[in-house]
């Protein structure tokens, strides 16, 4: 019997090992199970996922990279830059063969350069300056229902609702919820608990489409 038991743990042990190793690591942020307070006397209160974090610089740097602030970005990026790559080649070969030294083509050879140096540059620089800006330290709370997000208390609060018309896009161990009118809400895996991440991220997917990035 002794043998059995202790081949009954370590089957347990393992088990439990694995859940882990497929969860993201937990920061310590505080996350608890919680009722829906907001539900109609006739309905059954609902359990709820309640979170509180703060965003860091580098999460908000890869939130605004995955926004709609820039439309060329990624793969539109890169098409524009080789676009422009091939054009200032061809201008630069006009001038210095065909052409004859004449100052148009060599200013457009330039100015394809000077568009790609814009294209990659000014975005990295706007968003690193607004996360700057953003990373204020401030808490974010929030309640996550089957069906809709609680975010924030008293007059700034707003809400979100899980009914399949906002996209869910996951990147950089982050969950990032963007809606019809531009907005985006930002949930770091690094504050869901271990117990709880499997029935959170299985929230979010139910009640959301997949996004594009």
């Amino acid at each position: 019997m002794k043998d059995i038991d202790d081949n009954i743990r370590e089957g347990m042990d393992e088990e439990d090992d694995s859940i882990h190793e497929e969860n993201p690591e937990w920061d310590g942020s505080e996350s608890e199970l919680v009722a829906d307070d907001d539900a109609e006397s006739y309905e059954i209160p609902e359990t709820g996922i309640k979170i509180a974090y703060v965003m860091t610089r580098e999460e908000l740097v890869k939130c605004l990279y995955h926004s709609n602030l820039y439309k060329t970005k990624g793969s539109r990026a890169v098409f524009a830059s080789v676009l422009f790559g091939v054009a200032a080649v061809i201008f630069a070969v006009t001038y210095f063969t065909v052409s004859q030294y004449q100052p148009a083509n060599l200013f457009f050879s330039i100015f394809s350069l000077v568009m790609i140096v814009l294209i990659w540059l000014v975005p990295y620089l706007h968003i690193k300056s607004l996360a700057k800006v953003m990373a204020n330290g401030k808490t974010i709370e929030a309640e996550i229902y089957p069906d809709h997000i609680d975010i924030g208390q008293g007059a700034g609060a707003w809400s979100i609702e899980l009914d399949g018309h906002c996209e869910l896009m996951e990147f950089d161990n982050i969950f990032m919820i963007s809606l019809s009118d531009g907005r985006n809400f930002a949930i770091p895996e690094r504050v869901i608990e271990p117990e709880i991440y499997n029935e959170f991220k299985a929230i979010l997917i139910a009640g959301t489409k997949p996004g594009e990035e």
